[in-house]
């Protein structure tokens, strides 16, 4: 079985790069409710056996525990790749024979089959890596129990984190999924979003709330 830890940065300063269109408070909605479409897409995910949200932001811990999360409280809002650092030491100390999938908290489109096939993979990879769609990064990465690699996620952090599994001596399996790959970080993903045939919370939102600023 699988831990699936998700990172979430809230407040209103959350999702910046998204200012031109959405204000503090629109985007700390956002975020919310894309946690809660993936927390739900989680739940429903064979394999998984349980879900945390490793966050600095109180609200979104509040939120997190309301749908049934663990949580694990950053200990500083020291960016993406400490919050997933600190995860996996909880998480190892707990359940040292589990692997452990990380997932950015901006994947408002992921599907559960999506998640079940990233943990089929981990069955015969030690490492199992989903490409971002945009900026060569990483929307997804599951670790095999005992399997450890730096972990550099950002921009043009694909490559780099297939060349230290493969520095380590650690397989690497790839997972093309659009709903790992999508992630929300750019004015243009708004558009993108609102204009899937999705149903999920932060889809609703954009449309309902935001129709005026983004294009169908």
């Amino acid at each position: 079985m699988t831990q699936v830890v998700i990172a979430v940065r809230g407040g209103p300063g959350a999702k910046s790069r998204l200012a031109p269109l959405l204000t503090p408070a629109e985007r700390e909605r956002l975020t919310g409710l894309m946690l809660e479409d993936m927390l739900a897409a989680a739940r429903r995910a064979k394999g998984v056996r349980n879900i945390f949200v490793v966050t600095p932001t109180p609200a979104i811990a509040t939120l997190a525990r309301r749908l049934g999360a663990e949580v694990i409280r950053q200990d500083a809002p020291n960016g993406l790749n400490a919050a997933f650092e600190q995860a996996l030491g909880v998480i190892g100390d707990r359940a040292p024979y589990s692997a452990i999938a990380l997932l950015m908290g901006d994947l408002p489109l992921i599907e559960p089959n999506e998640i079940e096939a990233a943990i089929a993979l981990s069955q015969t990879h030690a490492v199992v890596l989903a490409p971002a769609a945009t900026d060569g990064g990483t929307g997804a990465l599951i670790l095999r129990a005992g399997a450890r690699i730096e972990l550099m996620f950002g921009p043009q952090s694909f490559q780099r984190h297939r060349a230290a599994a493969r520095l380590a001596g650690l397989s690497t399996g790839v997972v093309e999924a659009s709903g790992l790959s999508r992630d929300l970080d750019r004015p243009e993903d708004l558009a993108a979003l609102a204009a899937s045939p999705s149903q999920g919370r932060a889809a609703r939102f954009l449309r309902q709330r935001l129709s005026g600023r983004i294009a169908p």
